[in-house]
């Protein structure tokens, strides 16, 4: 039993003897009745945890799910066992046959849209989006397509959307800003249907995009709509890809590493030990998680070729919250073998696009019945030939994704390529933070996360009281209130 590859991971649960298996954990919950886990809320309030291998942690107590790339066996003397069905591709120097496969990976899962009334994709002007949209007038699909306009003057992204939409000759929906529409800082609307995703929603600042995307639908039920999730993770050098560079070009390693060294503007002994670093990625979140929680020290520098970042628990987490959530990490950490792929560049992309996944699904779990939300770039055929492509060719000086652009050449213009990064959407970060804090602060020892005793109701007014809005607050507090968000909803249903 288990989900699509890159779907969501099936839930299970056995008491008294039976067993449940659903892709809802908030259905197991309501058969046996399960309380919500303190331990796994408090965990979830760390923003700065990677995303593997706590992703798979349920919000609920006594509900387990199905690893990643794993179907769960139930064997004769009821014994449960994951068993691996999927594994990474292994590096492929033919250039040409993993062009073309993915080139008709994309035009495959384009023209499964011509069986709907109504197709529409976002256009936001960056590569990704735009590259699908290209890919469906190129297939002759009747698409509307819909952008969100940006709040920053420095930010160019409306004016190339407006740009590539011309080209196509095809009109272009341009729907209000993040910062109007979005529900970064929202704490008490419902889900869309009174739907109970498994997890917190992670992308509130585009949830008002998409609610408006729904609600101009005309066709509901026989529509499709498609993003570009997942094409970052794909095309675009992983933080840790020197790491990997260097690894998958032996004879040039040392030439390779006095480049990263300038680029970097680090010394030649810290870049060499940062490259030649080899520690598991098992290894490694172990000892992080101790540093995270405090419960260790180190006087290790941060660098990004490693695994993932740096972590950082917040202060307003209670000691109980702390210990719990410090133990149900280590728990999940002990569950899995390694990394998701021995390569830290992979791992990333993996890990990045498992969490892409769950954001189509949760798009689909609550629109899904209007709308069907899709991205070709987690297609598991672009996907296996993506991943099989060695770093180098990821990297070239002038041009964005150049393995996406030879994918899609005489589609895609080439203008798309050489744009230049995406723009900056910060600006909706920091603006609403101080009014919603000041709303969180009148109400704070009715918040969930301090009845139910992980948060430390003192210390977080103490720290949303601060001045300066340091940017690892702010993101601390958004995710605050998506938890929050899904704690309320979860008690009114129940």
């Amino acid at each position: 039993m288990g989900g699509a590859l890159f779907d969501t991971s099936l839930c299970w649960s056995k008491l008294n003897g039976t067993m449940v298996v659903s892709d809802s954990a908030w259905n197991i919950a309501q058969y046996f009745d399960l309380d919500i886990s303190k331990a796994a809320v408090a965990l979830n309030l760390i923003s700065s945890l990677p995303y593997y291998p706590f992703q798979n942690v349920s919000l609920w107590e006594n509900i387990e799910k199905v690893q990643p790339f794993c179907v769960l066996k139930n064997g004769n003397n009821q014994t449960l066992e994951e068993i691996k069905i999927w594994d990474i591709p292994d590096l492929n120097h033919d250039m040409g046959l993993t062009l073309k496969n993915i080139r008709e990976g994309f035009l495959e899962a384009i023209r499964s849209a011509n069986s709907y009334a109504n197709v529409s994709a976002d256009l936001s002007g960056g590569v990704d989006s735009a590259a699908v949209a290209y890919l469906l007038k190129f297939c002759d699909t009747d698409v509307k397509l819909y952008h969100t306009k940006t709040d920053n003057n420095w930010n160019s992204d409306s004016k190339w959307a407006a740009s590539f939409a011309d080209d196509m000759n095809i009109p272009l929906n341009s729907l209000s800003t993040l910062s109007e529409s979005g529900k970064r800082y929202d704490i008490d609307t419902p889900y869309s249907g009174s739907k109970l995703p498994d997890h917190p929603i992670l992308w509130a600042d585009t949830e008002g995009y998409v609610e408006k995307i729904v609600s101009l639908n005309e066709i509901p039920g026989n529509s499709i709509h498609f993003t570009g999730l997942g094409g970052d993770e794909l095309f675009t050098p992983m933080p840790a890809y020197a790491w990997t560079l260097v690894r998958q070009n032996k004879l040039s390693s040392l030439s390779l590493g006095f480049r990263y060294c300038l680029i970097s503007r680090i010394s030649f002994l810290q870049g060499i030990t940062d490259l030649m670093n080899n520690i598991p990625f098992k290894e490694a979140i172990k000892s992080e998680i101790g540093i995270g929680f405090g419960y260790n020290k180190s006087n290790k520098q941060d660098s990004s070729l490693d695994w993932f970042g740096k972590i950082n628990a917040p202060a307003w987490i209670n000691q109980d919250g702390l210990f719990l959530s410090h133990k149900v990490a280590v728990k999940a950490i002990d569950k899995i073998s390694g990394g998701l792929d021995s390569d830290r560049s992979k791992h990333q992309a993996l890990e990045s696009l498992l969490f892409q996944t769950r954001v189509i699904g949760q798009l689909n779990l609550f629109y899904g019945e209007e709308y069907k939300w899709k991205s070709p770039f987690l297609d598991t055929k672009i996907i296996e030939s993506a991943l099989s492509i060695p770093m180098r060719h990821h990297l070239k000086s002038g041009i964005t994704k150049p393995m996406l652009h030879k994918a899609t050449m005489g589609i895609v213009p080439r203008e798309v390529f050489t744009r230049g990064f995406k723009g900056d959407y910060s600006t909706s970060l920091y603006k609403g933070y101080k009014e919603a804090v000041n709303k969180i602060i009148s109400i704070v020892k009715d918040l969930n996360v301090v009845k139910l005793g992980v948060v430390d109701p003192d210390i977080l007014v103490s720290e949303l009281s601060m001045p300066t809005a340091l940017h690892n607050r702010i993101v601390d507090f958004e995710r605050l209130c998506a938890v929050e968000r899904w704690l309320k909803n979860t008690i009114n249903l129940k």
